[in-house]
């Protein structure tokens, strides 16, 4: 993200010898700054002469400070790539619970909302931010706007939810803090982004993701699983940073390709004499990214949204060209619930859409273990799909006799995985039914 906004061209002359290297004493670093009452930047963020009441002063000296916060991991990403940042992010809010339970997650959702008003801003154009008083053209600036949508959306705000737009000049006095508090950030934090080298390895704990990519969801099983051999069970930061790199890296590949496709589709005016073939080369090109989205996982459903989109676009043309035929009408809706069904089966679970993928992430011999390792839920899912389908049955029957022998193996060894029953259980039913 490109944060034009905050970039003032004053830069600082302070050295940078002084400031940490490892990106992990830099998280540190900042952290022992953040606690303190006394320590710039985040001690300077009320503008002076500003004042709050009693009941207002508290939610904002937090979102003050947690953007000056922002500030440093917008600079790392400017840096370091936004995952690199992302990974920074996450240790330093693991630091900060550590340190006083409770707090990393605090910090984490205001970052989160501070992410969201400066995505806002950016899709706001001048025109919509400049309005006529008394004959004058006023622009309001971006620290008006966070401020505003801060106190609107901030927890134990005393204008949260409120739609009306009296604010009493908290408003104001908040913008100003957030002027000042930017130059006071950026006057510490440009010379210590500076200095700072990112380095996942040096970094001792991560969050996992909400919605993990593919390369970070087999991660996830392996961390401390039993089911895995133990040179398999451990992981690193390093190693999730990689898997998050190969994951963007999936998703970027499909939407360039998803956009060529989409330059080539809509420069089309005509269709040609062979439009059926034409149409269905699209459709077949459109049906591979979906089931590579599919494969690749992560936060992807406006991806989704995007090659639906397109795809609707070319049956529309497909059906207008068909136009009354009957016939032919039928015999795409078949095509098209037959196309449906194949899907539902690959998005059965994270299990299912990995391992029946071309260079699939699990390797032959953790496909078990890996199908184990499913929430219940995404289990059963897995074993319905392969009980439906006949082609799948002797897939399921080895299932059956490798996830025994290795449950029994690991219950010899004193270790025992939870739910395991449950999932063995519903290994053993017939096909078309998973036992209650």
């Amino acid at each position: 993200m490109d944060w034009k906004f905050w970039k003032p061209e004053k830069h600082s002359d302070e050295p940078t010898a002084n400031w940490p290297v490892d990106t992990h004493a830099s998280l540190q670093h900042v952290l022992g700054l953040y606690e303190r009452a006394d320590a710039a930047p985040f001690s300077s963020w009320v503008a002076p002469g500003i004042e709050f009441s009693p009941n207002v002063r508290g939610v904002a000296q937090a979102g003050v400070r947690v953007y000056q916060l922002a500030l440093y991991f917008w600079l790392f990403a400017e840096k370091h790539g936004a995952l690199a940042a992302r990974m920074a992010r996450e240790s330093f809010c693991l630091l900060a619970d550590a340190a006083h339970s409770g707090s990393g997650d605090s910090i984490d959702q205001l970052l989160d909302l501070h992410n969201r008003l400066a995505h806002a801003f950016e899709t706001i154009s001048e025109e919509q931010r400049t309005f006529e008083q008394d004959g004058l053209t006023v622009t309001l600036p971006m620290e008006f706007f966070l401020a505003s949508a801060y106190f609107k959306l901030a927890p134990d705000s005393p204008y949260a939810g409120d739609n009306s737009s009296v604010m009493h000049g908290d408003d104001y006095r908040l913008a100003a803090c957030f002027r000042h508090a930017t130059e006071q950030a950026l006057s510490v934090f440009r010379p210590m982004i500076q200095a700072v080298e990112f380095s996942a390895a040096s970094l001792p704990a991560w969050k996992w993701s909400v919605q993990a990519g593919a390369a970070e969801r087999h991660l996830q099983r392996r961390h401390n699983n039993p089911l895995f051999p133990l040179h398999r069970q451990m992981v690193t930061a390093s190693d999730v940073h990689e898997a998050r790199v190969a994951d963007n890296r999936a998703l970027q590949d499909i939407r360039h390709e998803l956009s060529a496709l989409g330059r080539e589709f809509y420069s089309t005016s005509d269709l040609p004499l062979n439009w059926r073939s034409f149409l269905d080369d699209f459709r077949e090109r459109l049906d591979i990214l979906e089931d590579r989205r599919l494969i690749a996982g992560g936060a992807n459903d406006g991806l989704g949204d995007a090659i639906s989109e397109l795809r609707q676009d070319v049956l529309s043309a497909w059906r207008g060209a068909i136009q009354k035929n009957r016939q032919s009408l039928t015999a795409l809706d078949r095509e098209e619930a037959q196309k449906a069904e194949r899907r539902a089966i690959l998005v059965g679970s994270d299990w299912t859409a990995q391992l029946f993928s071309q260079g699939s992430l699990i390797p032959p011999d953790e496909v078990v273990p890996a199908l184990l390792s499913e929430a219940p839920v995404e289990f059963e899912r897995a074993v319905t799909c392969m009980q439906a389908d006949p082609r799948l049955h002797e897939t399921l029957a080895n299932c059956r006799v490798s996830a025994r022998r290795l449950v029994e193996s690991l219950r010899a060894a004193g270790n025992e995985v939870p739910q395991i029953g449950e999932k063995l259980r519903m290994l053993d039913g017939t096909p078309g039914q998973v036992p209650a």
